[in-house]
């Protein structure tokens, strides 16, 4: 070979590689380097579940808490959810807590919406601020409609809460709408409308507490707290944690007429709910149940004991001292009652039933004036307590005021639901005291019917008939009377005389 033709082969073997050589390499470094696409955590968790595995869901949910942005949020959201399904509510709102910092927009608010929910039936106190902060982050998504509708029911604001929970319910909101409004309802005081509202919400989602829970309540108010109970104890036996079940539970006991035991559901749920107030007034309420379970007994200085102890570590409590002041006024201490119920009002001024212990209590130390402004109170708080107006109008037929206790004993005695007897007499009283005698005559029947043994009934009746000067059945009420133990001097001594042969004039 010649020289030349050497040294061009030589060059041509060391002359650098092509561009397409050198683009192949490169590409080839690059898809050796590269890691192997990330799979999406929630698809992954999907699949485990469906597979059985909810362990192994969880444990990939949570591996991918920690990722940067929206994937992270997503995986927190579905294990909030999944951690709920399975009763681990603090957990649950861990995952929520995360969900909520990471996502934006819609799903921010379906986070801290489930959040709010879930607290609420923690019977945490930051509930209220996070179903603000939901309604913040998507003011027309269903999660923060439903969070806010159970936020106006703890505020009072029943209408609200209701309008929140149906438009959440038409949004496509299921199981957590219906239950809200079965919230909204029963605060309204529709229990009919909250059963059915609760009842569909559990057919919808057989695994949620919330409509559970609701749906017990609605059990108790409605005079049905025995079918509470199992209720109840499910959802403790699934969720250790609802403290919400432990506060309607330690109710439905004390409904049951079991203070005793409520006090240990009552404890667990104030002990549990980090301070919230609500579940510190029930352990309270409890307390003075229990003790008033001893006045019930006939033990009315156990009674008294007890609740002077309680009052004394609980000096702001109006409901204390008004257990205390029935405890007081079953030992006939009228002054120890005007005492504390005086304090309660002043605490809790729209504590109807306060005023009308205090009409109870100068009622029973025979001052008729000072018992009527209390029991017009009552009844100006409370206007559909039958038992309020009865006392009231009972008071102003003793005043002598027997227009005005004809109309409200009237009132009284026209609702079929009541039926006990002192409005009936006082009503008759009223109408006598108006010589009113032939209206008096068929009221006082009514009310002897209702109390065969009460002397003041038989004695009211027998001056009916002396008004109407009917001797004979003056006579056969008067004899009544005086058989049942009846002592005022003037009509057992125009008794004797119409017996003597007297004639009525």
């Amino acid at each position: 070979m010649k020289r030349w033709a050497w040294l061009v082969a030589m060059a041509l073997l060391a002359a650098p590689a092509s561009a397409d050589e050198k683009k192949k390499k490169k590409d080839e470094k690059k898809t050796a380097e590269a890691p192997a696409p990330v799979q999406d955590p929630v698809a992954e968790a999907e699949a485990k579940l469906a597979a059985g595995d909810a362990d192994g869901a969880i444990a990939t949910l949570g591996a991918a808490l920690a990722a940067p942005g929206a994937a992270a949020g997503a995986a927190a959201l579905r294990l909030g959810r999944l951690r709920e399904e399975r009763g681990e509510l603090d957990l649950a709102i861990d995952a929520y807590k995360v969900a909520g910092e990471k996502l934006e927009g819609r799903t921010k608010g379906e986070a801290l919406g489930r959040m709010a929910v879930t607290q609420d039936t923690r019977g945490m106190s930051d509930a209220g601020a996070s179903a603000q902060a939901a309604m913040a982050a998507d003011p027309e998504g269903i999660w923060p409609m439903i969070a806010m509708a159970h936020l106006r029911v703890h505020e009072g604001n029943a209408d609200e809460a209701v309008a929140l929970a149906q438009k959440a319910l038409a949004a496509g909101g299921g199981a957590p709408a219906s239950a809200a409004l079965g919230h909204a309802l029963q605060a309204k005081g529709d229990l009919q409308a909250s059963e059915t509202a609760f009842r569909e919400a559990m057919a919808a989602d057989p695994t949620s507490f919330a409509p559970v829970i609701g749906l017990a309540s609605v059990l108790r108010r409605s005079g049905r707290a025995a079918e509470a109970e199992p209720l109840l104890q499910k959802v403790i036996d699934a969720s250790p944690g609802a403290v919400e079940a432990y506060e309607e539970m330690a109710r439905t006991k004390l409904a049951l007429g079991r203070a005793q035991d409520a006090l240990a559901d009552a404890s667990i749920a104030a002990a549990m709910s980090e301070n919230d107030p609500e579940a510190q007034k029930l352990l309270l309420e409890v307390k003075i149940a229990r003790a008033l379970q001893a006045l019930a007994q006939g033990q009315a200085d156990l009674a008294v004991q007890d609740l002077a102890q309680l009052r004394d570590q609980n000096p702001a409590s109006a409901e204390v001292r008004l257990g205390l002041a029935r405890a007081q006024l079953a030992r006939r201490d009228a002054d120890g009652a005007i005492a504390e119920l005086t304090k309660a009002v002043e605490l809790d001024p729209k504590l109807a039933e306060g005023w009308h212990g205090l009409g109870d209590a100068y009622y029973m130390k025979g001052n008729v004036a000072a018992a009527l402004p209390p029991y017009e109170k009552a009844v100006a708080i409370a206007p559909g307590t039958l038992a309020y107006r009865a006392s009231l109008g009972s008071a102003l037929a003793a005043a002598r005021l027997f227009d005005r206790a004809i109309a409200e004993l009237t009132t009284v005695t026209g609702d079929a639901s009541y039926t006990r007897p002192e409005a009936w007499i006082s009503l008759g009283q009223a109408y006598v005291g108006a010589k009113r005698y032939k209206e008096a005559v068929p009221i006082l029947n009514k009310a002897t019917s209702l109390a065969p043994n009460s002397d003041q009934a038989w004695a009211f009746l027998a001056w009916a008939y002396f008004g109407l000067k009917d001797a004979a059945n003056f006579k056969a009420a008067g004899a009544k009377a005086r058989s049942l133990g009846h002592k005022e001097p003037t009509l057992l001594q125009y008794l004797k005389r119409i017996e003597g042969g007297e004639a009525i004039k």
